[in-house]
């Protein structure tokens, strides 16, 4: 049953298809909880048999509360398609665990980024790394989708990159900066050498000229990460890094959420929420009661960009 579901949840059909990663993490989780649904005479008991496991192991300090939320929510998905095909006569929803508030993940300050642009990469991995960081950072996709990319999905004359393997099977256009097309030539230019492949060519590439495994592209991030000084930064960092620098230099959060291939401004809005040092740091600028005085030109300047005629066929309301 546990395969008839995740084909179901693969499927385009679906209202929100899952991708091959969510795919594992709800294998995992069904596996984690076979010994409550096995047990389970009836469906009533469920939530107690689920709760029980999930103090079990997490008394046994081999997991943690959020990592349990994590399969819990797989049950819970697996457990509402039951009741839509009919296999549960009630729909069951688990509770999660109770966890402490997490902390807003880091983004790179100007300094970190200015390190990327002119770290004199050498190797290949380090040169990937490089110019994968760079591409995520001007132009926000995910580093699934950065790894997909091929030869073919790059438009230089139209300044943008087709994202042809989104996540949930969508596809989107992006825009690419000035410096983001150049550093694309770069890197291109840099591993010639690897491209003489037949088929289909994925820009960040082995020496065999085959696509890079995510796997081994994060295991190159973390090396170059602690020459950089950050060794916290993941592939993610760089695409909420983009997310906030985007609308704090005047973007707008609807041309945002399509660059991000949200389909949901709330989740666009998760993206790019400043901490609260920085909230109190810029108040006197935006608060009704401060002086004018107080108001940076930055701010003005930002003003005056959110102000402005928004793209043909886009909403600006959010």
């Amino acid at each position: 049953m546990t395969e008839r579901f995740l084909e179901a949840r693969q499927r385009v059909s679906d209202l929100k298809p899952i991708c091959p990663k969510t795919v594992r993490s709800y294998r995992q989780g069904l596996a984690f909880f076979t010994s409550a649904l096995s047990t389970a005479k009836w469906e009533e008991e469920i939530p107690r048999l689920v709760a029980t496991v999930s103090e079990e192991r997490l008394a046994s300090g081999q997991i943690s509360a959020p990592g349990i939320n994590v399969y819990l929510r797989g049950l819970n998905s697996f457990l509402s398609w039951c009741h839509n095909v009919g296999f549960l006569r009630n729909r069951i929803k688990v509770s999660l665990l109770a966890t402490k508030r997490r902390q807003r993940p880091k983004t790179l300050g100007y300094g970190e980024i200015e390190w990327w642009k002119t770290f004199n990469s050498v190797t290949l991995s380090q040169r990937r790394t490089k110019y994968m960081a760079l591409m995520i950072l001007d132009v926000g996709i995910r580093a699934e989708e950065c790894l997909a990319l091929q030869e073919s999905d790059i438009e230089l004359n139209t300044s943008r990159l087709w994202i042809g393997k989104g996540k949930g099977g969508a596809n989107r256009e992006v825009p690419l900066s000035s410096d983001g097309k150049k550093y694309l030539q770069q890197l291109l230019a840099l591993t010639g050498q690897y491209r003489n492949v037949s088929g289909p060519v994925p820009v960040f590439l082995t020496k065999t000229g085959h696509p890079l495994t995510y796997r081994n592209s994060l295991r190159d991030l973390k090396k170059v990460a602690v020459r950089a000084g950050t060794p916290w930064v993941s592939w993610h960092s760089f695409r909420r890094t983009f997310a906030t620098q985007y609308l704090r230099n005047g973007g707008l959060p609807t041309d945002l959420q399509q660059i991000l291939g949200h389909k949901d401004i709330r989740t666009t809005m998760l993206y790019v929420g400043d901490g609260m040092d920085n909230i109190v740091a810029l108040h006197d600028q935006y608060s009704p009661l401060s002086p004018t005085g107080k108001r940076t030109r930055k701010t003005q300047a930002s003003r005056s960009a959110l102000a402005r005629t928004a793209l043909p066929g886009r909403s600006r309301k959010w």
